[in-house]
């Protein structure tokens, strides 16, 4: 089987035009982090190609029906665990150039909300530093079971903003960015208890795409 590397050179362009749009909210975030933020949340599978072959037409083999061959799509697998974990690495980067701003931490998991948005959703929503500071701060303070009560992430997501000298979200505004990462597959919350979706798989070929919670990955 030949892979089809065009359809996953596709792929990862169109998520990393949705990660560009994490800039309408953070100018500092540049091409070069967008880069790291693509490599290190998304893995992209080429389709395999079917092989090639020849066959001998003949008069009975066109009353015949011909043997189909499948394309097995390629696959595009998100990881928050591996994006966050770069997290610190990637905001300072840029400390040892006075003329370069740098990019708060925050910002790198907006880009992978775009880029969560366009494969989960085949859509680019419009995000803020409010839903990337609520994932943030959900992996900073989840316990071992990778959940967090809702009250505790409402007061460790305002004191992570305190961080970034934000200011503190109001409960409508928490509620609402909850929700919201709810309405995307992002974030599950039920009985008072919040779990982020630690990745998503979708089909080159398809629209097709499967969340799911893996403590292990």
């Amino acid at each position: 089987m030949k892979f089809d590397q065009s359809a996953a050179e596709t792929k990862s362009s169109q998520m990393r035009e949705a990660a560009m749009k994490a800039r309408r909210s953070v100018s500092t975030l540049s091409t070069g982090i967008i880069n790291d933020v693509l490599e290190a949340f998304a893995q992209v599978t080429p389709p395999q190609e079917p092989e090639l072959t020849i066959g001998l037409v003949t008069i009975s083999s066109l009353y015949t029906s011909p043997q189909a061959q499948s394309r097995k799509p390629g696959n595009v697998l998100l990881n928050w665990r591996k994006l966050i974990d770069i997290v610190p690495d990637v905001s300072l980067a840029g400390l040892g150039a006075a003329t370069l701003p740098v990019a708060p931490g925050w910002s790198i998991v907006l880009a992978g909300l775009y880029i969560w948005s366009k494969v989960s959703r085949s859509s680019t929503e419009v995000f803020s530093d409010i839903e990337a500071i609520v994932i943030l701060a959900f992996w900073k303070n989840k316990n071992s079971d990778n959940k967090i009560p809702e009250a505790e992430e409402f007061t460790r997501a305002n004191e992570l903003r305190a961080s970034y000298s934000l200011q503190p979200l109001t409960h409508g505004q928490y509620a609402s960015a909850v929700d919201r990462l709810t309405t995307i597959d992002c974030l599950e919350l039920e009985d008072g208890i919040i779990w982020l979706r630690e990745w998503v798989r979708s089909n080159i070929a398809s629209h097709r795409f499967t969340v799911a919670h893996i403590p292990d990955f």
